[in-house]
């Protein structure tokens, strides 16, 4: 684990190569999980993905090991590209892919509208850009504070995931990381999500991007998506049926071979 300190706030992060010798190595991915879940989400893509690029997992603030939430100012994806652009230049790393899972995957988005040359590539799960597609996540509020967030997760488990979608095992792991999440953090998260609109920054985005997502997300309508693709210059839209909103874990393995094939068609 490495950590560097971000306007006041300590983020933790996994690094490391293991790229061939004889390959170049030089691009990076970049992992961003979304709420209540933390940079072991990706473990199980690792091995289609490890033998061609480096690869970062950033804890975001409030979850797995960083500091929670304590900003002066109001929550903004500004903040969040900071972190992105904070952990690459410690790293050196300046060809970047960028790969996030719900509001990781918008966070990926506006970074890559602002990080032009650097990003080279964006690959998101169960993505949205506009929040007022998000349906449930204004009754977070009322269910963390009211019955406690072991409810909240109990709650966002039959929503990522369909039964016997997943082991027992992945299950028990989500439930636990998610309980392990700051509640002021997700809250915090949470309100910057159903107030965002993406839509004037996508077509800065010159890297392609493919968008995976969920044909049963009880969050994101599947017109969202398909707007999302169309305001894309380079976009992809590619379908995860039979699933809920937690593709990157129920449906890791073929998230990761579907970027996989993104990336190498694309050249990255």
């Amino acid at each position: 684990m490495a950590n560097l300190t971000i306007n006041e706030h300590r983020v933790e992060y996994s690094s490391f190569d293991i790229t061939p010798a004889w390959k170049d190595g030089s691009t990076c991915i970049m992992f961003i999980h979304g709420i209540g879940a933390d940079r072991n989400i990706w473990d199980d893509w690792l091995p289609f993905l490890t033998g061609d690029y480096s690869i970062i997992a950033i804890d975001l603030p409030g979850h797995g090991k960083s500091e929670a939430l304590n900003l002066k100012q109001a929550l903004t994806f500004d903040f969040y590209h900071e972190i992105i652009a904070s952990v690459a230049a410690k790293e050196n790393k300046t060809n970047l892919i960028l790969v996030g899972e719900s509001m990781g995957g918008t966070i990926a988005l506006y970074a890559a509208s602002k990080m032009h040359g650097q990003v080279k590539a964006v690959a998101t799960c169960s993505t949205a850009h506009r929040g007022g597609s998000l349906q449930h996540v204004n009754a977070w509020h009322n269910q963390i504070e009211s019955h406690g967030i072991e409810a909240w997760s109990l709650d966002m488990l039959e929503k990522r995931f369909f039964p016997n979608s997943t082991s027992d095992a992945i299950r028990d792991w989500f439930h636990k990381t998610q309980c392990n999440s700051d509640s002021n953090s997700i809250l915090q998260m949470a309100s910057l999500l159903v107030t965002s609109d993406l839509t004037t920054e996508l077509d800065k985005i010159l890297a392609p991007v493919l968008l995976m997502q969920p044909d049963s997300s009880p969050f994101i309508p599947l017109d969202i998506p398909i707007e999302l693709k169309d305001l894309l210059p380079t976009g992809q839209l590619k379908l995860i049926p039979k699933a809920r909103h937690g593709i990157a874990c129920s449906h890791s393995e073929d998230c990761a071979l579907e970027t996989q094939r993104f990336l190498n068609s694309a050249q990255v």
